[in-house]
Formats: C-alpha cells, structure tokens, sequence
C-alpha cells in the first residue's frame, strides 16, 4: 500500500511538472490560460488527476500519434491532448489519450494491444516486434524478467484468456499486418515466430516460418533460431527434417557449432526411448563439419546415448576415440564409460570396475554417481562384498549416499544370494547375506533416506533365496508402515520365501492379501504359490490353483477365483510333480487331466512342433511330465484307433497303417525311466528296444502297439 501512494504521488507530480513546462513554452496555451472565463478556475493537481481518471474522460479521449511512442507515462498524453484541444474548442477541458499500446503489453493484455494496433496507421516497427515477442512468450512483455506482486498476477490471469496456440496465430496476424500496412518486416521478426512454434512443438509450423523467412529475406536467419528449431526437431524424433534444416544452414552460409550438436545429442541421450543410432549420426556429422571439432561433451552426450541404448561396445569404442583425439578425460566421461559398462551385460561389469581403478591411477577423483554406478556394476556381477566396500568408501571420504546406490548394494546382495541358493551353498554363508540386506535397510531408515518398493523387494527377495520367510513377511510390514504399497514383486518374493521354507499357510495368506490389496496375481505370483504348495506336498491345493488359473473354479464370496490366468510350462512342470509325488488313483487321474488340458492350451506337444504320431521327443521334460506325456500318447492311440475301427466296420477306409513309435528320451536316466513307465504302469505292459545307432531312442513295434490297443479295446468289452 505504501508503494502504491508513492507511486501515486510521483505520478501526479510528474503531471503537474509536464503540464507546466509545456504551457511555458506554447504561446497559444498561454493564450488560453490569459483569455480563461474567471468562472472557470484553473484546475488544481487534484483535480486534474480526478478528471483523468473520470468517465467523461474516457469518452473524449482521442488517438494521438505519439501514444504508442510514449510509454506508460501518461503526462505526455495528457499534456499533448490538452494543447491539440485547445486550438479546437475554448472550452474544452483537459484529456489524454487511451493507455499506450506498451502500457497494455506490460499489464498482458494483448489482445487489447493487438486490437489498439489494429485501428491505427501510424504503429512503427519497434511496437509491431514488442507484442509479437510478447505473443510468442506466451503472453507478458518481458518472458524473461520476472515480475511480482499485482503486476503478476494480472499477467496470469490475462494469460489463461487465451492458448498459447492462439497467440502464435496472433503473431502471424500481427507480422501479415506489417506487410500489408508498409511497415519494415526483418529478418528479427520471422526469427522470433519460428522459435515460439519451436518452443511449442510445432516444428511444422517453425519450419514453414523459416522457409517463408529464406524467401523474404536477404539476411539469413541466426544460428540461435536454427539451434531452437533443430532442438524442436530432435524432441519430435525428426531426423530427416533435422537433417535436411542443416543441409539448408550449410547453404545459407550458416554453420553448426559444437554447440548445436551437443544441444541435439542431449536431447537424444536424454529422450525415454533409447536413440543411440541418431546420436552416432549427429556425432558422425559434427566430426565432418569444417571448422567444428567435437569436444569432451560431445563424446560424453553420444557415449550417453549408446548407454542408455544397451550398447556398451559403441561407447566404449568413443571413449577410446575421446582418448586418442587427446581430449582431456574427466571425471563425467569415465563414469558414462562405466555406466554403459554396467548395464551392458555379461562380464562387463568388471571393465567397470577397472575403470573406476584407472580414474584413480589418472589423478580423477570419483565423485558419489561414480561410485553409485560402480556399485551397480558390482550388482549386476553378484559381487556384494566389494558393493558393501565402495559404500564403506564412500562414507569415509565424506559422500552421500543415496537411495540409488544402497538399492544397488541391496540388488548385489539379492543376485549373489539366488545365485548361492541355487549352487546349494551353506547355510552360513546364506545367512551373512540376508543379515547384509537387513543392516542396509536399517542404515537407510537411520540417515532419513526414503526406503521405495525396489528397496524392500530386493531384501524380500534375499531372505527369500535364504529361506527366511519370517523376516520377509516382516519387512512386508515394514512397508506398509512406511505407507509404501508393497508391489506384485515384493508379494511373489515373499510367496517364495515361504515355498523355499515349505509354509504353505504364510505363502497363501500373502497371496489372498496381495488380492486384497488390489493387485491382480500374475503367472509369476501363482507360480510362487503352486511351488509352496509342492515343497509343502499341497496336491489339493496345487490342483485347485490349476483350476483357478484355467478359470476353471468360480468366484468365491470374496471375489477371489475366476483368475483365468493363462499358465506356463512352469506351471505345468510343477502342478504335475506335485500330483506324481502323491500317491492314489484320483491324483494320477488328476495329472493326466492337467496334462490333456496343458495339450489343449499348446503349452506341449505342440502341432508346430517337429513332433508327429510316431515320434516324439520326451528328453526336454521333467521325469513326472514325461511319465504323463506317455500315459497321455498311449491313450490317444487307443481313441484314434477305436475310432478308425468303428468307421472300418461301417464300410470306410481309412487307409492308414500303424507302425512303429519312436520316443526320444536322450542316452541317460530319462531312458530307463521311460522304459520302466511302459513296462509297469501301461496295462497291458509295453515293451520297447534302443537301436544300436540311436542310443537316445526308444522304439515300440507296431506289433506291440497293437497289442496294447487290442488290450485296451478288450478291457472296454
């Protein structure tokens, strides 16, 4: 309030002073004054301002030449009007004109300076480039002074009249308007249209504007407006336009710099889909460019992008570009080197590390993503024990460490605990790993690190590797104190947990809470389950599980059931061995119903596979699947050839012959396995022979095949 009245009172002072210097110096004012009816006083400063901001005012306000040319200072108006008026009409009082055209760019209204512009003849160029700048800001007069208080505000509120689009359009009109009336058009005024669309995404309209601009103009546009329309280019993954704008630049005479191309590489290391062959590209033509010559960034935003793209071998191969061009490495394209290293796959997470080693011998001090991506690449190789060291190191020089990097260190613990767990390692060494994983988390909680669902899966899925399911029930827990919502994969690693331990009751508690929490179980989180309840001996339960994922059970009072989630070959591997390790009749006829419905589903035996009606290839399957597979293959010969009997006896040829069937089983115990499932659980036993030459062959004569599908037909009769 205080600036205000100030602002007020330097207002009206500055009146007064422009109104008396202007009447000393025009003799006609001075005439006026002297011949002034004694009735009618001279107005006071008070009074002048009341009037000035009167209706009556607003009514006689007439254009004046110099309005736009005067700012926001309205004593010109003022006085200049009074002194017009005055040679008019004796008695008319003193005006001004309506607000300045700049005045009104400065408030943001400009749809009220286009529309003043609009009904004058006189409007110079200077004014035509303010409110087309204006317009392409996106609304203000100064985009990039920042302006506080009432003047703000307005100034947003003005700006949601209307899109930002539709200024842009506006602008046109304006620059249309400038042609049309006369005025100078430069090359400024394209300039400024073609960035705003550029800064927009609308890299058609940017382009079009600098093609119009190429025509018009004899001066070529600046590097800055190319740079800004190529930058538009790259984020709307143009690459044959960007290519062809700087095919345009080169003919006008305006080259790239090593500016431009690291402003288009970044665009293209940073893009969420991976655009490694663009940067190569754009890279390619910077190192062909006359005059340009790729700096450390350069290869740094290219090595980036090949990173990023999976492609360890092209960044690494511009790294050693980099070094051979004698560029002094530092620490950003070292630790690129060793991200791409890291997630590169494979061994190459040992290059990153002798990497970090090199930096080291090279006087570059690591800084904490160094060691963060360091600590990923020892996740990636299983190697937790030199993860825990760089973290130690890292405390000790003083670093932070974030929620990345202990991610990475947990993940490293993770990988080397499923790795022990399926070597059969010790229980000792197990359990050093889920202890590790435990004391990160509580270093993270202890530092006021926020602890995500990738924290907690990982060190769910250590104590589920180890077989300590009741500590990954609890950090379950941990999470929802947090109020982080535990994920399907913190659920299934948990579900793991408890199969590796044999709980079934934890295992299927977890997963009717991970339906109650509004996550729909996926095949992985199933099979998590079917394998608890098949270390757990559960052939109820597992069969049950099968129903549900075939949709074969329905919804229960709760919701639950009616899954209808397609299974796997896992599925099918473990649901079997579950329903062969249980004795009885009913879980046999069970397997084989779950096998006739794995048929059926294409999950084996499958019709595009190379197997046929007389040989098929058992040597990939699991002994209790491949005891079914047999059961099924003997029974459907059975079905066929009944069929083929009933059509013979009503007069049709069916024209087929038997012959021999040919089991491919490998020269191992799947072999003898087989054989015996022949001879012992077939009824009538069939027996079979190993060819000298194919070693890893069973082969049933067509004669033993009728024999047992004469024995089937008679046990039917």
């Amino acid at each position: 309030m205080r600036r205000d009245r100030m602002r007020r009172r330097a207002r009206a002072t500055m009146l007064m002073a422009a109104f008396l210097s202007l009447a000393s110096v025009s003799s006609k004012t001075v005439a006026f004054q002297s011949n002034m009816p004694s009735t009618r006083p001279s107005p006071s400063s008070s009074a002048r301002r009341d009037y000035v901001g009167s209706d009556r005012h607003r009514s006689r306000c007439q254009p004046s030449p110099i309005a736009d040319r005067a700012g926001p200072n309205d004593a010109f108006h003022w006085s200049r009007s009074y002194a017009s008026n005055t040679n008019n009409d004796q008695s008319a009082l003193p005006i001004t004109t309506t607000p300045s055209i700049h005045s009104l760019l400065e408030a943001g209204r400009l749809d009220d300076a286009a529309a003043e512009m609009r009904d004058r003849t006189d409007v110079p160029a200077s004014t035509y480039h303010a409110v087309i700048e204006a317009c392409c800001a996106g609304g203000g007069y100064d985009p990039r002074k920042k302006s506080k208080g009432k003047r703000q505000q307005r100034t947003q509120r003005h700006g949601k009249d209307k899109k930002d689009e539709d200024r842009m359009e506006l602008a046109e009109e304006l620059l249309r308007s400038m042609k049309e009336g006369g005025v100078p058009v430069t090359a400024h005024s394209y300039e400024m249209i073609a960035a705003g669309f550029a800064r927009r995404g609308r890299w058609r309209d940017a382009s079009r504007v600098l093609l119009t601009m190429e025509e018009a103009c004899s001066e070529n546009p600046s590097l800055n407006v190319y740079q800004t329309v190529l930058a538009s280019l790259a984020r709307a993954r143009q690459p044959r336009e960007m290519d062809a704008l700087l095919t345009s630049m080169r003919r006008r005479g305006v080259r790239p710099a090593v500016s431009t191309y690291n402003s288009l590489l970044k665009i293209c290391a940073s893009d969420r889909v991976p655009r490694w062959r663009e940067a190569l590209s754009l890279l390619s033509q910077c190192q062909r460019e006359p005059g340009v010559d790729p700096d450390i960034i350069t290869y740094t935003t290219a090595m980036r992008a090949c990173a990023r793209g999976g492609r360890a071998g092209k960044a690494m191969e511009l790294f050693g570009a980099a070094r051979d061009m004698g560029l002094k490495l530092d620490v950003y394209i070292y630790t690129t080197a060793m991200d791409a290293c890291a997630k590169g796959g494979g061994t190459r997470w040992k290059k990153a590390l002798s990497l970090m080693d090199e930096m080291r011998d090279e006087g570059i001090e690591p800084n904490e993503v160094t060691y963060g991506v360091a600590v990923m690449a020892c996740g990636n190789g299983g190697k937790w024990e030199r993860a825990l060291e760089l973290l130690d190191r890292m405390r000790e020089r003083g670093l932070s460490i974030n929620a990345i990097t202990y991610n990475s260190a947990i993940a490293a613990l993770s990988k080397a605990a499923r790795m022990e767990s399926k070597q059969h390692a010790g229980d000792e060494d197990t359990s050093v790993l889920w202890r590790k994983a435990l004391s990160l988390i509580k270093c993270m909680e202890d530092e006021g690190i926020r602890r995500d669902s990738f924290t907690f899966s990982s060190a769910i899925s250590t104590c589920g590797a180890t077989g300590r399911w009741e500590e990954a029930v609890n950090l379950i827990e941990d999470m929802k104190r947090d109020r982080i919502k535990p994920n399907k994969v913190a659920y299934t690693s948990a579900i793991t947990a408890c199969a590796n331990s044999r709980q079934w009751e934890p295992a299927f508690a977890l997963f009717n809470r991970m339906k109650d929490d509004g996550l729909r179980p996926d095949i992985v989180a199933y099979n998590a389950l079917i394998g608890a309840g098949m270390t757990a001996e559960k052939p109820i339960e597992v069969f049950d599980m099968w129903l549900e994922m075939c949709g074969g059970s329905q919804p229960d009072a709760d919701g639950r059931g009616g899954g209808a989630i397609s299974p796997d070959i896992v599925t099918l591997t473990e649901v079997i061995a579950t329903l062969d390790v249980a004795s009885g009749k009913v879980n046999r006829e069970r397997a084989d119903e779950v096998f006739a419905e794995a048929v059926r589903r294409g999950l084996i035996l499958r019709k595009d596979s190379l197997d046929t009606v007389r040989e098929v290839d058992l040597s990939t399957m699991s002994m209790p699947v491949a005891r079914a597979a047999c059961r099924f293959i003997f029974r459907r010969m059975a079905e066929q050839n009944g069929r083929r009997g009933s059509s013979s006896a009503e007069g049709e040829d069916d024209g087929d012959d038997l012959g021999d069937l040919s089991l491919i089983t490998g020269a191992n115990r799947m072999r003898e396995h087989i054989r015996a499932v022949l001879r012992d659980e077939l009824k009538p036993g069939v027996y079979c022979v190993v060819p000298k030459l194919e070693q890893g062959t069973l082969v049933v004569k067509e004669m033993m095949l009728r024999n047992y599908i004469d024995g089937q037909e008679g046990g039917r009769s």
